[in-house]
C-alpha cells in the first residue's frame, strides 16, 4: 500500500537544541530525497539513524514505515507506526497511517479504532487531521 502524499498533511518538525535540530533536519532531507529516488533501503537506513537521535520525531516513524510499505512489508510498517504512536504521542498522522495499513490487511475493526484514536488525539489546531481521519474512517 502506498499512501498518496497529496492527501496526507506533512508532520510538523519538533523543536530540538539547534545543533541536534540541524542534524535531524539534514537526515530527514537526505532520507526523503533517497525515498523520492526509489532508494528505499538507503532511505530506511537514514530514517533509522534519525530515530536513534530523535525518537520523538513522528516524521521518522512515518517515513520509516512508508519505506517498509514500499517494499511490501505492511506488518513491519504497522509495527513502526504503532511504536511511533507510543513514543511520539500525540500523533494523529501515525494513527491514520496505522489505520490505512490495518485496512489493507483487512482488519476493519482495528482500522476503525485507529481512526478514532487519530480523531481523539488531534489537537485544537489540527482540524484538518481530524477531518481526514473521520472521512477515511467513514469512507472505506
Amino acid at each position: 500500500m502506498q499512501i498518496p502524499e497529496a492527501v496526507t498533511p506533512a508532520a510538523p518538525a519538533p523543536v530540538y537544541p539547534s545543533v541536534l535540530q540541524h542534524g535531524v533536519e539534514t537526515l530527514y532531507a537526505i532520507g526523503h530525497r533517497l525515498l523520492e529516488t526509489e532508494r528505499v533501503t538507503d532511505a530506511a537506513n537514514v530514517f533509522r539513524v534519525l530515530l536513534r537521535g530523535a525518537p520523538t520525531d513522528e516524521r521518522g516513524w512515518l517515513a520509516l514505515g512508508l519505506c517498509h510499505e514500499r517494499v511490501e512489508q505492511p506488518r513491519i510498517a504497522l509495527e513502526l507506526y504503532s511504536a511511533g504512536t507510543v513514543v511520539a504521542e500525540p500523533s494523529p498522522l501515525l494513527h491514520i497511517a496505522r489505520a490505512r495499513v490495518l485496512r489493507c490487511l483487512d482488519d476493519e475493526d482495528a482500522a476503525q479504532v485507529a481512526y478514532d484514536a487519530a480523531i481523539e488525539c488531534a489537537g485544537i489546531d489540527q482540524d484538518d487531521l481530524r477531518d481526514l481521519a473521520a472521512y477515511e474512517r467513514d469512507n472505506p
